[in-house]
């Protein structure tokens, strides 16, 4: 960190570091928090002090122009009248309110202008040029990047090399699809709120297909976001297309509009061009990955994939000893849809159903449909009265739910559901789905809408008898 800026921080209060986030992340800015002791001292090598103030502060002037000592300085904390009179009558030029940015900071200091992102991309653009050049640097990168087929891992990857290149409060990669949506992938480091804004830009890039450049993210009608931040975007191609979208953030504002030199996008485009082939091949594997196990109609996951995870799931309840659930799901006398409207609708109608069924389990659990109007939810760290739980709430929503109800009147279905808890009922995948399935159709045989649990080598009725309901085709 070679020609950072140091700022001392004299805090009063425990959150600082909550205070101070914004600066933390900032690139050659070194951020010291200090305890308002007795005897405070400032760093050697303090560029600028930052003093946080409270309502009921008694710092006496002469001792803090003594600590101070001519050490450019300002004042923080809540935004009180009071509190900014109190900086006022210290001595303090400017009192900042918090959090804490580095656009305010510097005005307030008069720091100099090492963090204008300007300044950066024009001094950046002869080290990018000089790696450019380099063989080795080439070959490098298209060895890290091709080390994985995970698009975050790529996206991680290649955050992290370009922070080296070219250092920002933050990089992200975004991912580009088909129908020109944008999606997150990853982030150095990881900073929750500058998710938005990366997707922001990257949607502007995946529309224009040109790089993007802002000096204040928070004034530009472009991409409609609230932050005090400069930003730069960087399309990453493949074959022609947009496959991604490289961006990166600092925190405060540029102090002259940013602009990309011709040498700069040389650079960049040569850098970044391993990084298209090696995101698009990911993103093809992951997207292939996802249509074979996902259901083609309900976009829910297929048979196949439930059996891997059942597997899984199995092996690992095993290992911690934690219960593990599951639900087999039949929608009661569907096949009458299918009879009266045809299989057109009948294929809405399951939609519909899957719709019901994804939205009653919970974030956790895998959602699957097994095959015609079958269902299996996978309910991991559950016992049986959390799974009673899931079924009792699933049951209720596909008997009150309206299908196909732009069709006249609509349609009323039930369900038949069956549980099954490991270690009660089994202690393989197998015998888990087995018992489920079987405890389903002891449901169907009893009169069908209701749910029953199964319990080793027998299946016991559950906690809500099977009704018989004059609505709902049987």
């Amino acid at each position: 960190m070679s020609g950072a800026l140091t700022l001392a921080v004299f805090h009063r209060s425990r959150d600082v570091l909550r205070v101070l986030a914004p600066l933390r992340r900032t690139p050659h800015l070194r951020v010291k928090c200090v305890p308002q002791g007795a005897v405070p001292r400032i760093p050697s090598n303090a560029t600028g002090v930052l003093w946080e103030l409270g309502a009921d502060d008694d710092v006496d002037r002469r001792h803090l122009s003594r600590v101070l000592n001519g050490v450019p300085s300002a004042s923080f904390g809540a935004g009180a009248r009071q509190v900014a009179d109190l900086s006022r009558a210290l001595g303090f030029r400017h009192h900042l309110s918090v959090p804490l940015r580095l656009a305010e900071v510097e005005r307030a200091l008069g720091l100099p202008g090492e963090h204008d992102l300007s300044e950066r991309l024009t001094t950046g653009a002869d080290r990018l040029t000089e790696l450019a050049a380099r063989a080795d640097v080439i070959v490098d990168v298209m060895r890290v990047l091709n080390l994985s087929t995970d698009p975050a891992m790529v996206a991680s990857t290649l955050s992290a090399r370009v922070s080296e290149w070219l250092p920002m409060a933050s990089w992200s990669v975004v991912a580009v699809e088909a129908d020109g949506s944008v999606q997150f992938l990853a982030s150095r480091p990881q900073d929750p709120a500058l998710r938005g804004p990366a997707e922001a830009i990257a949607d502007v890039i995946a529309q224009r297909e040109q790089p993007f450049v802002s000096a204040r993210l928070a004034g530009d009608a472009r991409v409609g976001e609230h932050i005090e931040a400069a930003g730069l975007g960087w399309p990453i191609v493949a074959h022609g297309v947009v496959v991604g979208v490289l961006v990166g953030i600092d925190h405060g504002r540029a102090r002259t509009a940013p602009r990309f030199s011709p040498a700069f996008k040389r650079a960049m485009t040569r850098l970044l061009e391993p990084a298209g082939y090696a995101l698009a091949h990911a993103l093809r594997v992951a997207r292939a990955e996802a249509l074979s196990v996902t259901d083609d109609l309900t976009q829910l996951f297929n048979s196949r994939y439930l059996h891997e995870v059942l597997r899984k799931e199995t092996k690992r309840a095993l290992r911690s000893h934690a219960p593990l659930s599951l639900l087999f799901v039949d929608l009661d006398g569907f096949k009458r849809i299918n009879d009266a409207h045809g299989h057109l609708l009948g294929s809405r109608a399951l939609v519909e159903a899957a719709a019901l069924i994804r939205g009653s389990a919970r974030e956790t659990d895998i959602v699957a449909r097994y095959g015609g109007d079958e269902f299996s939810l996978v309910l991991p760290d559950t016992t049986p009265e959390g799974a009673l739980a899931v079924a009792n709430r699933l049951r209720d929503r596909i008997s009150r739910h309206v299908f196909l109800s732009d069709r006249g009147p609509g349609i009323r279905l039930t369900a038949s559901i069956g549980v099954a808890t490991m270690p009660e009922a089994a202690d393989t995948a197998e015998g888990l789905l087995e018992a489920a399935d079987t405890a389903m159709y002891r449901v169907k045989e009893e009169g069908k809408d209701g749910i029953h649990m199964a319990t080793r080598g027998a299946v016991s009725r559950g906690l809500l008898p099977v009704q018989q309901k004059e609505e709902g085709a049987r």
